[in-house]
């Protein structure tokens, strides 16, 4: 029925662009280092949501390193993120479509200060549910 009805090959046409771009769309696009994004970040700290955290997460990139000032609120909202919002962290962390999984794991291992309560966020996410892929390697990044 497929093969010979060109109106089926049509809908299979449309259905097959349409999902793809879709995903296309889907593919996080952020402005990279913007400090923008982390004061928006910490002025919602108590009611972030997963766009607010998705596009926090997405604006840390390596190439932030030489600016000193986005490094340093960023890894302390990083933290507050995570001490705040551990399951929806790790949500986004699963789902968000991130590329930089990699390096916001190399942040959580390096609180910018001793003031970070590392234990009680590590515990945080320790009582999470085991169906989050990243908890683990956030706890390990979490020493």
């Amino acid at each position: 029925m497929l093969q010979k009805n060109p109106v089926w090959h049509r809908c299979l046409l449309i259905l097959f662009v349409s999902f793809y771009s879709l995903s296309a769309k889907s593919a996080i696009e952020c402005e990279k280092c913007d400090i923008e994004t982390i004061k928006v970040t910490q002025e919602n700290i108590s009611s972030l949501n997963f766009p607010m955290v998705k596009e926090f997460l997405c604006t840390l990139d390596e190439t932030c390193q030489e600016d000193l000032e986005f490094t340093r609120w960023s890894n302390e909202t990083l933290f507050d993120v995570v001490h705040n919002a551990p399951e929806l962290f790790l949500k986004v962390l699963q789902f968000g479509g991130l590329k930089n999984q990699d390096f916001i794991l190399s942040e959580l291992e390096s609180p910018v200060h001793s003031g970070i309560n590392v234990p009680v966020i590590r515990n945080k996410v320790k009582q999470l549910d085991d169906k989050y892929m990243f908890k683990y390697d956030v706890l390990s990044a979490l020493k």
